[in-house]
């Protein structure tokens, strides 16, 4: 408890950074977030629905880094600074003059709107304070904001930035409910019960019954709380929780050093368990799998797996912290009235995969490759190929979490051979395009569970974004907008062209909306445009359209 301690105090002893936006500074995701997917990687700052803010350089440094992407961090920069730390400023709207005309003279050597720029160290300066970008919602924004990062500059590690600003923060972290898992089967954790938290008007809070029975005796508990910076601030996560068992530290994880290869794992650390059709709890895991991010947990004795040896009442005690010391506590007891015992896993499977070891199989025309380390479990695995006769391929576990990407292929189907290099795999809103070899084709999955066969064979689909009557009522034009979709792959590549000659097209993939802005090196009189665009599996459209300009 000293070491997490001192641990929190020192977030205030660092030299505080100047703040990358102007107050007020309203968080509204913090380090640590548990997102769909992936832990939060960095903070964001809301800009309250608006556009255009000015963002700060938080210290001396030089650009190390620019990237435009049409999805992601969008518009993003990377700033290098003496003390080996990276700050990155992402979902911009726009670059200063300077750094603006580095990317276009990059954009039209490459003649492609996504482009990633590392000038020479020390060659674009920028000092403390200083204005270089303004604040927007592109990339995967689903709103406008600024979303902040600190890393390492060596390792590339993103770090808490919490660590680096000084914030008052007096509110107490909310716990909201407490559960319990069964771990009898040591490769698949089974959610048990869970009991809300109940605060009383002198602000202690404790557990809506005064004690628990339990029916099993191998156990996982698990939390779900939040906190805020400010009172009825945005409820982010907590930065830290303890786990005492009869007075013993039995587990502690703390929100530093998540790294970009360990982010899936948020999808092992959490679970949203649906109570009922209008209430989802999601929990944070205070129990370890089998594989996991060492330098994420400390004091975890027998990986956080609770063991009662007796019918005896017992005591659990859950402390959270915020990034500034402020905690909150809450003390219960439970017994169990059965013991049970460790138990085979409950999937039936002639195949178990090492989680530790890279795995391959090929059978009945099916091959799939596992790299070592992508479960956090070794698991029986059962598979289905019926590729050839419904298009449907089953790989199941299905709740199985998947750290990185597997490989599963299979022989085309003969019916399917003349369309072997369109054929996508969908997996609910997931769809994996091929990579074909010979007869076969293989695709990268980040998940298990259902696939089904498509041929994409239909062309993305492009249109303007006004109609004819509309852009005949519009007098000044400032940007000029294309709708582009695709029914299935997704879009690949875009190419816009006035007349005859390759322009700058800004892809906005989550509205999907290509826009070409006005400039000084736009031509006078009426303007041919041509736009080309491209899917995932090669499906190409070419749309031209005149804009008549008054």
């Amino acid at each position: 408890m000293i070491l997490v301690f001192i641990n929190l105090l020192s977030f205030s002893q660092e030299n505080a950074y100047r703040w990358p936006i102007d107050s007020p500074h309203v968080i509204t995701g913090n380090y640590g977030e548990l997102r769909p997917n992936h832990f939060h990687t960095g903070i964001d700052f809301s800009t309250n629905g608006l556009m255009n803010l000015p963002v700060y350089a938080i210290e001396n440094g030089y650009v190390s880094r620019i990237k435009f992407s049409s999805g992601g961090y969008g518009k993003s920069v990377y700033v290098t600074h003496p003390n080996g730390i990276v700050s990155v400023y992402c979902h911009l709207n726009s670059l200063n003059p300077a750094l603006a005309e580095i990317v276009k003279k990059e954009q039209y050597a490459k003649q492609n709107y996504e482009v990633e720029i590392f000038p020479k160290p020390k060659t674009v300066q920028l000092k403390r304070g200083e204005h270089f970008a303004l604040s927007g919602n592109t990339g995967n924004s689903t709103g406008p904001h600024l979303h902040f990062e600190i890393r390492d500059e060596k390792s590339e590690m993103p770090l808490n930035p919490l660590q680096h600003f000084e914030i008052t923060d007096t509110v107490l972290p909310t716990i909201q409910h407490l559960a319990f898992y069964n771990l009898a089967d040591t490769a698949s954790p089974k959610y048990l019960v869970s009991f809300p938290i109940k605060k009383f008007k002198n602000d202690s809070i404790a557990i809506s019954k005064d004690s628990i029975i339990l029916k099993n005796s191998i156990l996982g508990f698990a939390f779900s709380a939040f906190d805020q910076c400010v009172p009825k601030g945005n409820p982010n996560n907590v930065y830290s929780a303890n786990v005492f068992f009869d007075g013993r530290l039995v587990y502690s994880h703390s929100m530093n050093g998540i790294s970009f290869d360990n982010a899936r794992y948020v999808n092992e650390f959490s679970e949203t368990v649906e109570k009922s059709k209008t209430e989802k709890i999601k929990f944070q895991k205070c129990f370890l799998p089998t594989l996991y991010p060492e330098g994420f947990y400390e004091n975890c004795f027998n990986k956080g797996r609770i063991m009662l040896l007796d019918t005896n009442y017992h005591s659990i005690k859950l402390v959270v912290f915020d990034e500034y010391a402020n905690e909150r506590s809450v003390k219960f007891y439970f017994k169990t009235r059965k013991f049970n015992y460790y138990s085979k896993p409950s999937i039936n499977s002639d195949v178990v995969v090492n989680c530790s070891k890279d795995f391959m199989i090929s059978k009945n025309k099916l091959q799939i490759f596992i790299p070592a380390k992508t479960l956090s479990y070794s698991t029986g695995l059962i598979f289905e190929n019926t590729i050839e006769t419904t298009g449907k391929l089953i790989i199941l576990p299905s709740e199985a979490n998947l750290k990185s990407t597997s490989i599963v292929g299979f022989e085309v189907p003969q019916k399917l051979l003349k369309y072997k290099s369109k054929l996508i795999l969908k997996s609910g809103s997931s769809t994996f395009h091929p990579i074909v070899n010979k007869d076969s084709v293989f695709y990268s999955v980040r998940n298990f569970g259902w696939f089904q066969l498509e041929a994409d064979t239909i062309a993305p689909k492009v249109k303007t974004k006004l109609t004819a009557n509309q852009i005949l009522k519009t007098k000044k034009w400032d940007n000029f907008s294309f709708v582009i979709n695709d029914n299935l792959s997704g879009i690949y590549k875009y190419n816009l062209y006035l007349n005859n000659k390759w322009v700058i097209g800004e892809y906005d993939s989550k509205a999907d909306l290509l826009t070409y802005y006005f400039d000084t090196d736009t031509p006078p009189g009426n303007l041919p445009f041509k736009l080309e665009v491209e899917d995932r599996v090669g499906n190409k459209t070419v749309f031209e359209y005149l804009l008549k300009r008054k």
